[in-house]
C-alpha cells in the first residue's frame, strides 16, 4: 500500500530498498491465457497458494507504476542467455537487478558517459567509443585481482570466473540530442546498435586478453559450448536491429566487433565470464 494505514511505507522495512519479481515463460504464458498459477515454497516445491496469472501482473504492475517496484526479471530468458550454466543457473541478481550471475559472486562496474563521445557536428565517434571499451575492459580485468572481496566463496568464484560489468549513462540525453523520442522505433533501434557495440567489443577485448595474457577464466572449458553458443546469439541477435534507425557506420562496427569476439574467442576463450551489464 502507498499512503494507506498501515501500508509499506509506514515503516523502513520497505524502503531504502529495491524489490523484483522473478517471472518465467510458463507464467508469462498464464498471463496471456488467463490460466491459473501456483506459488510455491522455496525449499521442498510445496504448493502455497493458487492464483489467477492475470490477478498477479495486475497488482505487479500497478505496483510498479505506484512507486517503481517491484522491477520483473524473466528467468527463462535470463537463462537461456546465461554464458556458465554448466556451473549452475542465475538465480538471482544484486539489488539494481543490472547484475545477473552465479550465487556467491561479484562483479566490478564501470559505466562509459554516452554524451563524452558526440563530437563537433552532433555525430557520435564510434571509433574512440570502440577505444573507451577497449580501456575500461583492461582495466576491471586488472582490478579483479586487486580487489577485497565479503566473503572467501564470492573472492574465490570472482577469480575463478572474473565477471566485470560495463555499462552506460546518459543514454537519455544522447537520444535527445539527436532528435529521437526515448520511446520509439526509432530511439529504440539506435539504443540497441550502441548496446550490441559496446557488448561485442567488450567481449572481442576479453577474449584478446585471453589470447595475449594468461588465458581464458576458470571456469571457460568447463561452460565452452554455451559460452560460445551464447555469443553467437548476440551476434545473430544484430539482424533483429531495425537498420532504418541506425547510422551504417554504427551498424558496421557492431558487426565487426562480433565478428571479431566470437571469432577470438573460439580459438582462445575468454577472460572473463561476464563483460557487461546495462
Amino acid at each position: 500500500g502507498f499512503n494507506v494505514k498501515g501500508g509499506a511505507y509506514d515503516s523502513v522495512f520497505f524502503q531504502n530498498a529495491n524489490h523484483s519479481v522473478r517471472a518465467s515463460d510458463a507464467f508469462m504464458r498464464a498471463v496471456e491465457q488467463d490460466g491459473p498459477w501456483e506459488s510455491r515454497a522455496v525449499v521442498d516445491g510445496q504448493v502455497m497458494g493458487r492464483y489467477q496469472a492475470r490477478d498477479l501482473m495486475r497488482q505487479i504492475s500497478e505496483s510498479a507504476w505506484l512507486c517503481g517496484d517491484p522491477g520483473m526479471q524473466f528467468d527463462t530468458t535470463v537463462n537461456e542467455w546465461h554464458t556458465c550454466p554448466n556451473s549452475d543457473r542465475i538465480n538471482a541478481s544484486n539489488p539494481c537487478s543490472e547484475y545477473m550471475f552465479l550465487d556467491d559472486s561479484a562483479c566490478n562496474l564501470a559505466s562509459i558517459n554516452l554524451m563524452r563521445f558526440v563530437d563537433a557536428r552532433g555525430e557520435f565517434d564510434v571509433e574512440a567509443f570502440r577505444a573507451a571499451v577497449r580501456v575500461f575492459v583492461t582495466a576491471q580485468e586488472i582490478i579483479v585481482g586487486s580487489a577485497s572481496y565479503p566473503t572467501k566463496a564470492i573472492e574465490r568464484n570472482s577469480f575463478d570466473y572474473r565477471p566485470l560489468g560495463l555499462g552506460y549513462a546518459n543514454l537519455g540525453a544522447l537520444l535527445m540530442s539527436r532528435g529521437l523520442p526515448y520511446d520509439s522505433d526509432a530511439g529504440r533501434a539506435y539504443a540497441a546498435g550502441i548496446t550490441a557495440l559496446m557488448t561485442g567489443e567488450a567481449y572481442a577485448q576479453s577474449a584478446r586478453i585471453a589470447r595475449d595474457q594468461g588465458g581464458p577464466f576458470t571456469g571457460f572449458e568447463k561452460n565452452r559450448t554455451p559460452f560460445l553458443r551464447v555469443m553467437r546469439k548476440h551476434r545473430d541477435a544484430l539482424r533483429d536491429i531495425n537498420a532504418a534507425y541506425v547510422p551504417a557506420n554504427l551498424r558496421d562496427a557492431a558487426q565487426q566487433a562480433w565478428d571479431e569476439a566470437v571469432e577470438i574467442g573460439e580459438e582462445h576463450g575468454y577472460r572473463n565470464a561476464q563483460a557487461t551489464v546495462l
